[in-house]
């Protein structure tokens, strides 16, 4: 199977998965020693400024756009922000290019930027990841659990949480109702 990163992994309906029932992962990395992503979609947990009074980077909540989301069932004490690549917060190491304008961080120092008030306009904060182990990803998706899908930052950052999984259908030119399995009118 060819190199699925950068791309999108749509869940196929249903999945049976708790952790991914109707997601959408951003899949930042794939390749011989597994595969990494976040789920853009995922249940929101708080806002962005009680984000920074839990991380203690400061004491009381500020006016900052975003809300946190959980990015997956893997390290969910780790937060991840994602936001256009243009929006890179300057002299910050730690950023990398997901790819298609898309970068992501898990630094503090971009925690504590973003509290001083130089927050990204498309900050997306992530709590936790989704992995999977070499082959796995593979077997998953022969097994019809994931669609992939060719990366589009709108889908991620400029679609209403609850359209997100239906958008990246569409944009795989198919919907939900072509995975599904019952046949109707049979006993």
């Amino acid at each position: 199977m060819s190199v699925l990163a950068p791309g999108l992994l749509v869940a196929a309906p249903p999945l049976g998965d708790p952790n991914f029932d109707r997601s959408v992962v951003l899949l930042a990395a794939h390749g011989p020693d597994g595969a990494f992503g976040w789920v853009v979609n995922g249940r929101e947990v708080m806002s962005m400024p009680e984000l920074l009074v839990q991380a203690e980077v400061t004491e009381s909540a500020i006016t900052v756009p975003g809300l946190v989301r959980v990015g997956g069932p893997v390290a969910q004490e780790q937060v991840w922000l994602l936001y256009r690549s243009e929006e890179r917060f300057p002299e910050i190491e730690g950023q990398f290019d997901v790819g298609s304008g898309i970068t992501a961080c898990a630094s503090r120092k971009a925690l504590e930027a973003v509290a001083k008030g130089h927050a990204p306009g498309s900050l997306m904060g992530l709590i936790g990841y989704a992995g999977w182990a070499p082959d796995q990803l593979e077997n998953e998706i022969r097994a019809g659990a994931w669609l992939p899908v060719d990366l589009d930052p709108t889908v991620v950052f400029d679609v209403e949480n609850a359209e997100v999984w239906t958008q990246a259908y569409r944009r795989a030119g198919t919907s939900p109702i072509a995975f599904t399995t019952r046949t109707v009118g049979s006993a």
